[in-house]
């Protein structure tokens, strides 16, 4: 990979890209500021960039500048591939130290990885892994922050501890052309709805890729309303889509699933049809459903949740009560609701998806609890729970030390 290459890459989507972002860290060592992390995102033609930001630390700053796309090419051309260079943005100069230069690796729009929201490639001018300070970063005018890695995580959107060799500058390029929004697999039919940017809808067409077992099927779909369809027969255990230009040819976007992964892929659902659903309230509660009427008390949830999440998992289908009567569920923010909830009262994380649904004509919240990685999981200050005869029960000592006991067998070479 060359920086030419690099250079050559920002012009082909000249006419998609318009103020560059550019958001950094800097340490001062001595009278030179060395640059530590810079993340760089062209922005869309059509946004306006019009905020600058700077946090000084004394001998760290954080900043935010927007600058040119023709100040970006040159900053970029004047950058080694590898050994040092000062290099400017902006307002902020820094020296760079370059070890690599690592070429574009792709990420869907789905990717959390530096919140970018669309397809877009990372070109990496990586930079030595360097101990920065993890004492309390102070001023009585600015954000306290804990450590350094936990003020680029929220001013830079970068998570050094998840990805420690995040260092020096990362150039992301995105793809405006269109994105996937959301997939919907069902038990037959696979929905796909795509946000269309530079390229319409008319001209993108979604390959399909779907198998289950020795099974495997093709399909191409066509976009009309934004949205678009294919009749698979079964429901798939792997899943991969792909948007594709008709103009060019040119990759837009790309979605994977798979039924073994424990979390689903953002903007993947897993539609129960109706039919299926009503199958399923109708046997009442099991090991993996439990009914509820309405939210109710915030422990009561949590408990349902952690003994889901300490077993195999399961679905908590909110409007429906205890003899398996739809009687529906209709208050307003209850997703929030029930995320704050979680969040609030389970102990580690846990993994799951909530959707509403319409069965019988009334409207039902489905939260759907992944069977958890990290088990044993706790409801705070009330202890771990498991899901047992269609009830949830405190985990005994003995189920707790088999919980540990398996967890070391899985982390044994």
């Amino acid at each position: 990979m060359k920086v030419e290459e690099v250079t050559a890459k920002i012009e082909s989507r000249r006419s998609s890209y318009g103020p560059v972002l550019v958001k950094g860290a800097m340490i001062r060592k001595g009278d030179i500021w060395e640059n530590v992390v810079t993340r760089i995102l062209p922005l869309h033609k059509s946004e306006s960039g019009v905020s600058t930001k700077k946090l000084n630390y004394g001998n760290l700053i954080f900043f935010e500048e927007i600058i040119s796309l023709d100040d970006l090419v040159e900053a970029i051309r004047k950058l080694p591939e590898r050994g040092s260079a000062i290099t400017r943005f902006g307002s902020y100069e820094a020296n760079v130290e370059v070890e690599s230069l690592q070429n574009g690796y792709k990420y869907d729009s789905g990717e959390e990885y530096l919140s970018v929201g669309w397809f877009f490639e990372k070109y990496q001018f990586r930079s030595p892994s360097r101990n920065f300070p993890s004492e309390p970063i102070v001023c009585k005018d600015l954000p306290f922050f804990p450590d350094f890695r936990d003020a680029v995580n929220e001013l830079l959107g970068i998570d050094l501890q998840r990805y420690s060799d995040s260092y020096g500058i990362l150039l992301c390029l995105p793809r405006y052309g269109a994105k996937i929004e959301e997939v919907n697999v069902g038990s037959k039919e696979i929905r796909v709805r795509i946000q269309p940017r530079d390229v319409d809808a008319k001209n993108i067409v979604a390959k399909f890729y779907c198998s289950r077992g020795g099974e495997a099927k093709h399909a191409d779909v066509e976009f009309k309303d934004n949205t678009g369809s294919a009749s698979i027969g079964f429901n798939p255990d792997s899943l991969y889509i792909t948007l594709v230009s008709k103009i060019d040819n040119e990759i837009l976007d790309n979605r994977r699933y798979y039924s073994s992964w424990p979390a689903l892929p953002k903007g993947v659902i897993i539609d129960l049809p109706e039919y299926e659903l009503d199958e399923l309230i109708s046997h009442g509660e099991t090991e993996t459903v439990e009914f509820k009427e309405k939210i109710g008390k915030p422990e009561d949830l949590a408990q349902t949740a952690v003994a889901f999440a300490n077993t195999q998992g399961g679905l908590i289908l909110i409007g429906v009560d205890d003899n398996s009567k739809i009687v529906g569920f209709y208050e307003q923010g209850c997703e929030d609701t029930i995320t704050n909830i979680l969040r609030s009262h389970c102990d580690p994380e846990l993994k799951y998806e909530v959707s509403k649904r319409q069965v019988q004509d009334k409207d039902i919240v489905i939260v759907e609890v992944k069977e958890g990685e990290n088990k044993p999981y706790f409801v705070r200050d009330k202890g771990p729970y498991i899901r047992a005869h269609g009830t949830n029960r405190t985990a005994s000592r003995y189920e707790i030390d088999e919980i540990y006991k398996q967890k070391s067998s899985e982390h044994r070479w």
